[in-house]
């Protein structure tokens, strides 16, 4: 090295450099193909084939990310031609499925979640837009990760209708949803040609889509991003981060966090995951039967997992104080309930140790700690060896913590 000089080290760098990229370019090529395998495998998984609508679909090497651009879903609560396989799908996921989760509360806590949904009414369908789609999972079943995000996920679209197979949407047909001035030839107002019911996505309640329908921000953007660990000896993790965004500033955030002491190996998890989800697109045909099947993938996992700790945050969204600012400016009224009865905002708290305890998680309850405090806070300490099914609804073993 002493007798190298300036240009000899240069043209050395650039050699090691040039071996590097080649290197890097043949774990890329193998690392795309198997992102992009797994991403299809995923769509499969999910039923996504023929109602996921792509934009462009790109790998990063560095990240592991599959990105999709613009991905669109549209599907329409009825059970046309376009939503037959759809449809069968699903139904295949409710084999064997039994009642073993009807002595919890997860029954009802499913059916608050599908009512939510819902509007408590009837679900025109599934209507999902966004900037990006994320994913990525690394290692292998038994060690490895997990990560899927939503990013720019709009929430202008509560309603929807349908025509035959296909989604309409309240911004393509603005004049059938206004009252109309045209009259029939007998003197009656012509009616609407459209049946109007609740966008099921746009009404998750663990996406915080209460808060957006009890203030009316509509224009609000959700970024949704979702990571789950598994180490070799059984150990996990899961962190579930939602961003509200307006005009691209950030009004809120919430952060869902648990370690796991033993949860079941990927795939597992995986097939869980897609059952819950399926769940609520089951909602939109059937209550009763996407409530069965949220409750009994819910169940499953909380019987196969043992929790160490859970934590849920939620801050910001200023919104809420100025809407019930407005409601008390208008209404003379000073109570929180009044509020929560005006927006919608559901008073379901969950049998999850919060009775009793001077404190609720309902939309209710986060809603006013939001208005008086900027944030709502809850944590679980779970004692060990016990599965999260008993701990939360068998033996009651935790520790609550809350603000």
């Amino acid at each position: 090295m002493k007798t190298m000089n300036q240009k000899h080290i240069l043209i050395a760098a650039a050699v090691a450099g040039i071996a590097i990229l080649a290197a890097g370019v043949g774990l890329s090529s193998s690392g795309k193909k198997q992102a992009l395998r797994q991403y299809d495998e995923m769509k499969e998984q999910y039923f996504l084939e023929n109602v996921l609508s792509e934009g462009d679909i790109s790998y990063s090497f560095w990240s592991g990310n599959v990105t999709v651009e613009t991905p669109e879903i549209r599907l329409v609560a009825a059970e046309t031609n376009g939503a037959d396989k759809f449809l069968k799908g699903i139904m295949g996921l409710l084999g064997g499925m039994d009642s073993g989760a009807k002595e919890s509360a997860l029954v009802e806590w499913s059916r608050y979640l599908l009512s939510s949904s819902t509007g408590g009414g009837r679900a025109g369908g599934v209507y999902l837009k966004a900037d990006t789609l994320k994913v990525s999972r690394e290692g292998d079943n038994k060690k490895g990760e997990i990560h899927v995000q939503l990013l720019g996920m709009d929430m202008s679209t509560p309603y929807l209708s349908h025509k035959g197979i296909d989604v309409v949407l309240p911004s393509e047909v603005a004049d059938e949803i206004q009252p109309r001035a045209e009259m029939d030839q007998y003197g009656g107002v012509v009616k609407s040609p459209y049946s109007w019911g609740s966008n099921i996505v746009q009404r998750l309640p663990f996406t915080g889509a209460f808060i957006t329908g009890a203030t009316g921000e509509f224009g609000t953007k959700v970024d949704l991003d979702f990571k789950l660990t598994r180490s070799s000896d059984g150990e996990g993790s899961v962190e579930f981060v939602v961003v509200h965004r307006n005009d691209g500033s950030e009004v809120g955030r919430i952060v869902r966090e648990a370690k796991f002491a033993s949860i079941p190996e990927l795939d597992d998890v995986q097939a869980q995951l897609k059952s819950a989800l399926s769940g609520f697109i089951m909602g939109a045909y059937s209550t009763s039967m996407g409530q069965a099947v949220i409750a009994e993938a819910a169940g499953d996992f909380a019987r196969k997992t043992k929790v160490a700790s859970y934590s849920l945050t939620y801050k910001g969204f200023d919104q809420l104080k100025e809407s019930f600012d407005e409601f008390k400016a208008a209404s003379k009224r000073e109570e929180f309930t009044g509020f929560c009865n005006e927006t919608g905002l559901s008073g379901y708290q969950s049998d999850f140790g919060v009775k009793g305890k001077d404190h609720s998680d309902s939309e209710c309850a986060i809603a006013q700690k939001l208005a008086t405090d900027a944030r709502f806070e809850e944590s679980y300490i779970f004692k060990e060896d016990k599965s999260l099914f008993s701990g939360l609804f068998v033996s009651k073993s935790f520790t609550l913590e809350t603000n």
